[in-house]
């Protein structure tokens, strides 16, 4: 393979990687409602369901993000936890396809106050 061969394939497996998840993929999901006040943030009643409406479209098994984090379940977030906050919460660098509102941010954030409930 010549040095131009690889070039272009480099150039090309780039774009394929950045081009993986598309906007509309992330705005196409259910929106995920939010728990009353009262009621604690668990992963069960609010947080599975917003990253797998946010998450699953490049994240899921099988799905061209995979490589980096395969959200599968609460044990994967758990494992991820301090990534997903850094990369969600923090530096709000995910998801690259789309955004979470405020809700869903105020939503993820008070779940990782009150201890990443099951």
């Amino acid at each position: 393979m010549s040095n131009k061969q690889r070039i272009y394939m480099a150039i090309g497996l780039c774009y394929l990687f950045f081009a993986a998840c598309s906007k509309n993929q992330a705005d196409t999901g259910t929106p995920v409602e939010p728990p009353t006040p009262s009621t604690k943030v668990t992963y069960t009643n609010t947080v599975g369901a917003l990253l797998d409406t946010k998450c699953g479209f490049c994240h899921a098994p099988g799905k061209a993000q995979a490589s980096f984090w395969t959200f599968n379940g609460y044990s994967s977030v758990i494992d991820r936890a301090d990534q997903i906050h850094e990369l969600v919460l923090v530096t709000k660098v995910m998801p690259k396809s789309g955004s979470l509102s405020a809700t869903e941010l105020k939503s993820l954030q008070d779940w990782y106050d009150q201890g990443k409930l099951q």
